[in-house]
């Protein structure tokens, strides 16, 4: 019998060692996906945060709207309309400015770079090199996926297209 002995725990042996496998292999699976969860978690999480970006993005732009509206005259006169045009045309650049620096959606902030651009296009009443530059950039924003943030070397890029653009503004006065 001592052969049937040794027989018996060789595979005792061996199906503990594959028990120990099937144990890691388990293990290994249970970090897997609650790597899984916690990614699921953090994307719920940016959409909500994203949805939350949008609508008040949304929110400043009826508000710049309804000034630009209110503060528009009804007769227009040449010189002297667009010379007070250019501060209210002027908030609307720093409202984009400030919207840029909350760390936006690139989606979202081509909307807004696009309505801006817009925006100024009515108040000029025609389209010119600042809105050309404005729309290029709605160009480049779209590149991005329609979640993701922009990096910091196109934010660095971009305050600066917005700084010179608010001199261009000024040189309209």
């Amino acid at each position: 019998m001592s052969e049937e002995d040794t027989y018996l725990r060789a595979k005792l042996t061996e199906i503990n060692s594959s028990i120990k496998g099937l144990t890691e292999m388990l293990n290994r699976m249970i970090d897997v996906l609650s790597k899984i969860s916690e990614v699921q978690d953090t994307t719920s999480e940016t959409k909500a945060l994203a949805t939350a970006n949008s609508q008040k993005l949304d929110a400043l732009m009826e508000k710049v709207e309804s000034i630009t509206v209110a503060a528009s005259p009804v007769a227009r006169q040449a010189s002297i309309a667009e010379k007070g045009a250019v501060p209210s045309m002027q908030i609307i650049l720093d409202t984009l400015e400030s919207q840029v620096r909350e760390g936006v959606i690139a989606s979202d902030l081509s909307l807004k770079i696009n309505e801006t651009a817009q925006t100024l296009e009515r108040k000029l009443g025609k389209s010119g090199p600042l809105i050309v530059k404005m729309q290029r950039w709605t160009r480049i924003l779209k590149t991005y996926g329609r979640v993701d943030t922009i990096s910091p070397q196109d934010l660095q890029k971009l305050r600066l297209d917005i700084k010179d653009w608010g001199k261009e503004l000024a040189k309209l006065r």
